[in-house]
């Protein structure tokens, strides 16, 4: 587990999003090494998110965001790491995990 996923965790859990899914894609993506899954509460909790994430990587000048107009569901680019903010009638509703069956959940260290 990187210190960079850790601190996506970090970022999350600080804003209470629930149900934070880290997926491992290392073996399997040569685009991204991890994908993350966060279910926010509102769509202010969703848009909040990207200021957490800005605070969490302030090395990071130009944060690749899609869907930051409807605040329903966040997809945030850190490279190695895919972000998906969602509100929870849009996880429910498209139940993305299941495309992610196969691969393997990762825990997180040092998230408190």
């Amino acid at each position: 587990m990187t210190d960079k996923v850790n601190r996506v965790f970090k970022a999350l859990s600080d804003l209470k999003l629930k149900d934070i899914i880290i997926y491992d894609f290392q073996d399997f993506s040569p685009f991204f090494d991890y994908q993350v899954i966060a279910t926010a509460s509102s769509e202010r909790q969703v848009h909040a998110a990207i200021d957490h994430i800005r605070q969490a990587f302030p090395e990071i000048v130009d944060l690749h965001i899609e869907g930051s107009q409807e605040n329903r569901w966040l997809l945030l680019d850190l490279e190695d790491i895919i972000i998906h903010v969602m509100h929870k009638d849009e996880r429910e509703y498209y139940q993305i995990e299941k495309l992610f069956f196969e691969r393997k959940k990762v825990g997180v260290e040092n998230h408190v």
